[in-house]
């Protein structure tokens, strides 16, 4: 049985009885010393501290480091990296109760780069979505091997590091975790499923198989199969 866990977009979120959802505010105006995370980690020190033991707590901070949202001195390495220290050690120190998700603007902070390096290294995991360029977006959807009633993909899905291969020690790398992903955004859905380019014309044998995988892996035989 395949796992697929659906939820519509445009439905309002309910939350259960008994939950909370807290904001916590980021200072913009800190000062140079102080680290504009500080109130964050004070903020989940407390609700771990004063929550009965069976309350599950799950941070989720968006677009870290956007200037739209944090003050200039954030995107210092004392002060994301200190962070993100503190925020594991917490993770460590609850880890049946507390769990965190962090999405990063890789057009202002490529991965390339030596911090960004380092924010990935100090993570569990760590997933990519690259949306297709806008001048070849539609020729590369067109070209993904969908049909006419599917939705195209808009842009690749990757795993480049996942708790099992590295925090437990499973061994491996990135270029083990698994076949090329896609992922198409919709008013109501958010999918990932397999990418696949369509055969190049010409290309008889890589026609066959496609039509034999297309078919549940079973197809005619040929004639030179059935001589004996």
């Amino acid at each position: 049985m395949v796992f697929c866990h659906t939820f519509d977009l445009a439905k309002r979120l309910t939350l259960p009885v008994g939950t909370a959802m807290n904001y916590i505010t980021i200072p913009r105006t800190a000062p140079m010393s102080t680290s504009p995370f500080m109130s964050i980690l004070q903020n989940v020190q407390q609700q771990l501290a004063s929550t009965p033991t069976h309350t599950i707590h799950r941070l989720v901070i968006p677009s870290l480091l956007s200037p739209a949202l944090y003050p200039p001195t954030s995107s210092h390495p004392n002060s994301i990296l200190q962070f993100l220290h503190a925020l594991r050690a917490l993770l460590r120190q609850y880890p049946t109760r507390f769990t965190a998700i962090l999405t990063l603007p890789l057009s202002l902070y490529p991965r390339s780069s030596g911090l960004v390096r380092w924010m990935e290294i100090l993570s569990d995991s760590v997933l990519e979505l690259s949306p297709f360029p806008y001048s070849h977006a539609q020729m590369l959807a067109q070209s993904a091997g969908t049909t006419k009633d599917e939705e195209k993909p808009q842009g690749m899905f990757a795993v480049h590091k996942l708790p099992v291969y590295h925090e437990k020690g499973g061994g491996g790398g990135a270029e083990d975790l698994g076949e090329d992903m896609a992922f198409t955004l919709s008013r109501r859905k958010f999918v990932i499923a397999k990418f696949s380019l369509p055969p190049l014309e010409g290309d008889t044998e890589a026609q066959e198989a496609a039509v034999r995988e297309a078919a549940g892996g079973s197809a005619m035989p040929k004639k030179a199969d059935l001589e004996f």
